[in-house]
């Protein structure tokens, strides 16, 4: 008889499935029905990973180095934390996918709904983005802690799914080509420290930017995975604010001043979170960081193109410090052009990692996580369901995801003429010029900016702004400019112009 359903306690650690921890012999590869997934990482990648994995495997093993709070809290894992985060709704549709209900948890624990373009003030390169009628997309937006803790509370609550926290990995079980499993030790512990050894038919790390998985690589004779480093040295600077009313500014909920490179490198971004609060984060590339000082970050705030970000926080109460954060270099491991062994997957910011500025790393992750297991699931149709042999097919699933997202983000960064890595091929150039014109035109024309937008909110791929009728519509029709003034009744202060 199958071991009853546990009470909800999803922070209850002990719960191993239906399995005792660390039971697998890695036999798992040949029969499924005993396989054992061990996840490295606890972040949105590593949940959304795990939630994904249970599908295709008997049990999944969530490993942790962190103490995982109760509650929605910070943690020492997830530095960049205290900025601004929000589900782009290609990731919203994929976690509601991966855990059914979650957008309306989310809600229910305070989490706000931002529909783009209707609810978003928002200040695009070529000028205001006019808020068409009609159709739009849904943004869920909350504080990371927040979005982290209601994931966490559903992925643990899933029969079959464990962690053990507050261990690390020291490095990778290898056998005759094939992951065996991990070897864990103490938090903070240093080599040669007594380890255990967790069994596993497959492991997937999900350990972040600073993930060590390619020194536990090399260590097992594997060598180091190909890096591209595109680094606009962004730095940015947030706080969050008591707001008095779901308006920010008349008629909208959230702010979008972008820069305008080259010739402008500073932005702001300002959305509404639960407990009736509002996070602003301002951002600065090429070295032009954000002061997080009171008088710095208030002049930094007024000199961005447009006065709204200003004017909105003069009005409202602060009710954090103000916290700064510079590690944003958009950072890609290239594990499937690599010889890897049987059972190891890379996924997250472990194998790739965006600008955070632009809110797409979340999203990108449960996307992935969706893309590892539709790609397990075909190869074990395809191999009487056997785990043998799918780590490639898994990493090349894994590139194949990010792809979108980081032609997005490494293409804005790559706008400004300090950015360092990436290629400034004439094709490159003439692709760019060409998004230029997608912008000019998505401020004034519904269908382009709803196509354009898709492409932002990880709903369709680069390349659909390249189909013919699209590139007919951008270059072959004249878009009248997009306004000087904002879509909003507000006089814009003194000399504060649109740049």
């Amino acid at each position: 008889m199958a071991p009853p359903q546990p009470p909800f306690d999803p922070f209850d650690p002990c719960y191993p499935g239906p399995f005792p921890a660390g039971a697998s012999d890695a036999a798992g590869r040949d029969d499924p029905a005993r396989a054992h997934a061990v996840v490295v990482g606890a972040g949105l990648g590593g949940l959304t990973a795990a939630v994904a994995l249970r599908r295709q495997v008997e049990r999944v093993t969530l490993v942790e180095r962190d103490a995982l709070p109760e509650m929605p809290a910070a943690r020492s894992g997830i530095p960049q934390a205290r900025h601004l985060h929000a589900l782009q709704p290609g990731g919203l549709a994929a976690l509601e996918r991966l855990l059914p209900g979650l957008e309306d948890e989310l809600v229910g624990l305070g989490a706000v709904r931002v529909g783009v373009p209707r609810d978003l003030l928002w200040l695009s390169a070529a000028g205001w983005m006019q808020p068409f009628a009609g159709r739009h997309r849904t943004m869920v937006s909350a504080s990371r802690d927040l979005i982290e803790f209601a994931v966490r509370r559903r992925v643990l609550a899933t029969r079959g799914i464990s962690l053990r926290s507050g261990v690390e990995v020291a490095g990778l079980a290898v056998d005759t080509h094939r992951v065996i499993g991990v070897d864990l030790r103490a938090r903070g512990g240093r080599p040669g420290d007594r380890t255990e050894r967790l069994a596993a038919d497959l492991v997937v790390d999900a350990s972040g930017r600073r993930s060590p998985a390619p020194d536990w690589l090399d260590a097992a004779g594997y060598g180091r995975p190909h890096e591209t480093l595109i680094d606009a040295e962004l730095g940015y600077a947030s706080r969050i604010y008591r707001r008095t009313g779901e308006d920010v500014v008349p008629g909208f909920k959230a702010i979008f001043l972008q820069a305008r490179p080259p010739h402008t490198t500073r932005m702001g971004v300002g959305f509404p979170i639960e407990g009736e609060r509002w996070m602003l984060t301002l951002a600065g590339t090429n070295a032009d960081f954000p002061p997080t000082d009171e008088e710095g970050f208030a002049a930094f705030a007024r000199s961005l193109r447009a006065p709204h970000i200003a004017d909105a926080i003069a009005g409202m109460t602060p009710v954090s410090p103000i916290a700064g954060y510079r590690r944003t270099a958009n950072r890609r491991r290239h594990y499937e052009d690599m010889r890897l062994p049987d059972g190891f997957v890379a996924l997250g910011d472990s194998a790739c990692a965006f600008n955070p500025v632009y809110g797409q790393g979340m999203s990108a992750a449960a996307l992935t996580a969706e893309a590892v297991e539709r790609t397990l699931a075909d190869h074990r149709a395809r191999h009487q369901g056997r785990l043998v042999g799918a780590t490639r097919p898994m990493q090349k699933a894994v590139a194949k995801a990010n792809a979108g997202a980081w032609t997005v983000a490494t293409g804005e960064d790559l706008r400004y003429p300090q950015t360092r890595g990436g290629s400034s091929s004439t094709a490159d150039r003439l692709v760019r010029r060409y998004l230029d014109r997608v912008v000019a035109a998505a401020a004034t024309d519904t269908v382009v900016q709803s196509a354009f937008y898709d492409v932002i909110a990880l709903l369709a791929e680069p390349t659909s702004l390249l189909r013919p009728a699209m590139t007919l519509r951008v270059l072959g029709r004249r878009h009248p400019a997009a306004p000087a003034d904002p879509p909003i009744a507000l006089t814009p202060a003194a000399g504060a112009g649109v740049a």
